[in-house]
């Protein structure tokens, strides 16, 4: 079989999307086609000529020797010079997040699919390779005007196929192993666009929401918009902190997060109460944040929100009666999301120039029983407490030092150079926004990292009546005598959380 001066095209899709409209105007410039059987049917039926991939056994060593000589040829018919490609492949990473055996998910992984779609764009000079159903409309305009397409934009399609088969495999490692006892030699992320953004942290700046393949199905990346405009960079960038720290507590709870740091945090018996006490731990500070509650908004705590200039409110859900109180208001987003679960096998990337820095993503649970050092036990009040300012300052930044009042966040420090500063900071909030505190709760203090005799000392004088913090360190012994002497309990964690 002779193919020499016919022009040859190779169909093989699982997104069928667009294909019989490509194939009808390629037939019309001259083109013949090879299918797979799924592509071959759907062309079949629009009545197309078609030849079967399976009749040529040679066609991947044709394909990925496009335009070399002296390529020895398979056994069987001579497989056609290739002069376009449309391969997709099996959208893998659905499958991964499905409830389908193992067995069952890597018979999708379709192997001679995605080694095709390399040979082709490896050889991108000699075939135009097309990945995505987008790109058909602007290949055939550039065919029919021109004959041909240029070398700039096919090596920007074999780009995109390469970016495309990257995605495809690291989507099978992620499935078959996120799990190692130390982080691999190689690493590999598949991520997808699931949004464009307005412009990145500032109007300079390009931003798009990726959602990497083989992830929790329940994370920032399944935000889902309820009411309002598009989520911005910043939004999704406190959401990401807001959702995971009201999701840290059984009780009702709310989290209100600006520029990525905890302005307020509360729990209480009410989704209703725990909004007001958050917000109005910080009122300033709150102003124009973004809330997470960990319980479906009810008539009550809209009613709250209606009334607060919050930007965004997450929460698994909102009653109809909430969103009926809360559309009426202007510039808010309203956004749900599946769970407030998290996972301890995600990792945590974090950019520098020439590199990516990556680490576990810290979910250390509050140690319980905590260790005590001081003579003074804390009371039960000031455990509960204790509890809430520790969570808050986990997801603060370094260094961090939060203040609580029963259920409430009344001051917080956060991204100071000196662990003074911070203490200092968040007393000096607390003083401004809280001048008079209700005795029925006593006031505690919790810190992300090791506190000394100073620290405490400076605490004692405001008025704070108990600490936590990580404990072990050389100046615990200095920590300790300063909590006897003012009478103030200490727990320690053992564990620290730096956050940066």
């Amino acid at each position: 079989m002779t193919h020499k001066g016919e022009r040859w095209a190779l169909l093989h899709v699982t997104d069928k999307t667009g294909i019989v409209e490509l194939a009808w105007p390629l037939k019309e410039l001259g083109f013949k086609f090879i299918a797979d059987k799924g592509t071959a049917a759907i062309l079949r039926q629009a009545e197309l000529e078609v030849s079967d991939v399976a009749s040529y056994p040679g066609l991947l060593r044709s394909l990925a020797a496009s335009g070399e000589t002296g390529i020895k040829e398979e056994a069987g018919p001579r497989a056609p010079s290739v002069e376009l490609a449309a391969i997709n492949l099996y959208p893998l990473a659905e499958l991964a997040a499905s409830e389908l055996s193992q067995a069952e998910t890597l018979s999708y992984v379709d192997a001679e699919a995605s080694a095709l779609l390399r040979a082709a764009a490896r050889q991108f000079r000699q075939v135009v390779c097309l990945c995505d159903p987008e790109d058909y409309g602007p290949i055939l305009e550039a065919l029919r005007q021109h004959g041909d397409v240029s070398p700039e934009r096919r090596q920007a399609l074999a780009a995109k196929a390469f970016h495309y088969t990257a995605y495809y495999d690291s989507t099978v490692a992620q499935y078959l192993g996120s799990r190692w006892e130390k982080l691999p030699q190689e690493l590999v992320m598949g991520l997808r666009k699931s949004a464009d953004l307005g412009y990145g942290e500032n109007p300079h700046q390009q931003g798009a929401l990726y959602a990497l393949s083989g992830a929790r199905p329940w994370g920032v990346n399944q935000a889902s918009l309820v009411y309002g405009r598009p989520l911005s960079f910043n939004h999704y960038f406190d959401l990401d902190t807001a959702w995971e720290l009201a999701g840290e507590f059984p009780e009702p709870a709310c989290a209100i997060v600006k520029h990525g740091v905890p302005a307020g945090a509360a729990v209480s018996k009410s989704l209703a109460e725990a909004a007001k006490l958050a917000y109005r731990g910080d009122p300033r500070g709150c102003l124009h944040g973004t809330a997470a509650v960990n319980r479906e908004v009810d008539e009550e705590a809209a009613a709250f929100f209606a009334e607060e200039a919050v930007n965004c409110i997450a929460a698994p859900g909102f009653s109809a009666k909430a969103l009926l109180a809360l559309k009426a208001k202007k510039d808010i987003r309203l956004v749900t999301l599946p769970s407030t679960l998290i996972s301890a096998h995600e990792l945590d990337f974090r950019s520098v120039a020439g590199g990516v820095l990556v680490q576990g993503r810290d979910h250390q649970p509050l140690p319980e029983p905590l260790q005590v050092p001081s003579k003074r036990q804390p009371s039960e009040l000031e455990r509960n407490s204790l509890r809430l300012a520790w969570q808050a300052a986990k997801h603060s930044r370094t260094h961090a030092a939060v203040l609580a009042h029963g259920g409430q966040t009344v001051g917080i420090g956060s991204g100071q150079t000196t662990r003074l500063d911070t203490v200092r900071l968040a007393l000096q909030k607390s003083r401004e926004r809280h001048p008079i505190l209700a005795d029925d709760f006593p006031v505690v203090l919790a810190s992300d990292g090791a506190l000394s005799a100073d620290h405490i000392l400076e605490a004692a004088a405001a008025g704070v009546k108990a600490v936590i913090q990580p404990g072990f360190s050389s100046e615990d012994e200095g920590a300790v005598e300063a909590c006897d002497e003012k009478g103030l309990a200490m727990a320690f964690t053992g564990v620290r959380h730096f956050r940066h």
